[in-house]
């Protein structure tokens, strides 16, 4: 196969449901020799049908197919549409763990030129949206310098391995930079958002879909506010598990106490992990904030000094804050005690 990792590095930051499945759908119609993807829900829905009847296209035409999927986010997978990928020549491998540990990553990587990492995973809510409303996220697209990488960390997690076998991964600094977590976390995701707050000189804005910080980031985003970083974080106005509702609401009222303007988005899903630190650096990827992501899941994040990259980001958060409400601390009911919800916060 080809190596082009050395081809000129472009990157496009996309926001909108439409123009990231439309890209996708396009990148994988115009694939020529390898398809690889990773998601932590594939369904078999209308969006997934329509990707996997594509797929299955592609493998008949003689590409290399691989998809990766968690065996507990893809549990309602069908076995039907499992069977007939397979039948088709794709090389299906489902991530099982019998912990709550979750492969929370999500990437495709389109004949080792084109890679697309963010939030989205396969399934109608993220196109069209649900009783939440539309589902707003974020895919950073890249080519050229970084796919080598991406590549590595993708046969890492398709290839059966040992139990104690690791992987070292080094990006140019030309390229986004990869931070990635093993099972168990092993601190990558804590580590990049200690990163992230403490190099913040003016502003952070970022985006989240479930806000459940440990205590040690709340006492991290307390100091950045001490010493005049203004921070900024939009939130959904709710989500689809009550229990998850009512910790965020905790959590929204300790972030206030240390001066952090929560900023709600009504009639609307924020799924998007997206941070953007001084208008100069871009993190997204999968993980949320909350003790999953950052020490128990596997994740996958970017960070991007790219100036398109940035101003992108700032146009979709500054079209994000004009659809939210500031929140009051009284407006704020909670059903559980905080010392109920901070005892459940590190599992959830």
């Amino acid at each position: 196969m080809r190596n082009r990792a050395d081809s000129k590095h472009s990157e496009e930051l996309l926001t909108s449901p439409q123009d990231i499945f439309t890209t996708l759908i396009k990148a994988l119609q115009r694939a020529k020799e390898s398809i690889d993807m990773e998601f932590y829900i594939f369904l078999g829905d209308r969006i997934g049908n329509t990707i996997a009847t594509l797929l299955s296209r592609k493998a008949r035409q003689g590409l290399r197919i691989r998809l990766v999927i968690d065996g507990y986010g893809s549990r309602k997978m069908p076995r039907k549409l499992r069977r007939s990928l397979i039948a088709n020549g794709i090389q299906l491998r489902v991530i099982h763990t019998f912990s709550h540990c979750r492969n929370h990553r999500k990437m495709v990587i389109i004949d080792q030129r084109i890679a697309l990492v963010g939030g989205i995973n396969i399934a109608d809510r993220y196109v069209v949206g649900n009783e939440l409303g539309v589902w707003y996220d974020a895919v950073l697209r890249i080519t050229g310098t970084g796919i080598a990488e991406l590549s590595r960390l993708f046969e890492y997690d398709f290839t059966p391995r040992t139990k104690h076998s690791a992987l070292t991964l080094t990006t140019s600094a030309h390229s986004p930079m990869l931070y990635w977590s093993e099972s168990g976390g092993g601190g990558a995701m804590l580590r990049l958002l200690y990163d992230v707050i403490d190099g913040a000189e003016r502003e952070i804005i970022l985006t989240t879909p479930y806000f459940m910080p440990p205590q040690v980031v709340l006492q991290r985003l307390h100091q950045a506010v001490e010493r005049g970083v203004r921070i900024r974080i939009i939130l959904p106005r709710r989500c689809d598990i009550w229990l998850i509702d009512d910790i965020m609401r905790h959590s929204i009222l300790e972030a206030q106490d240390i001066g952090v303007e929560i900023l709600i988005l009504d009639n609307a899903f924020i799924h998007a992990k997206l941070a953007l630190v001084d208008s100069r650096r871009v993190v997204v990827g999968s993980a949320n904030l909350d003790a999953h992501s950052l020490d128990v899941n596997r994740e996958l994040m970017l960070s991007s000094f790219n100036r398109t990259t940035c101003t992108s980001a700032k146009q979709f958060l500054l079209q994000l804050q004009s659809m939210t409400t500031p929140v009051r601390n009284h407006e704020i009911k909670c059903r559980l005690p905080r010392f109920i919800t901070r005892a459940i916060k590190p599992l959830m």
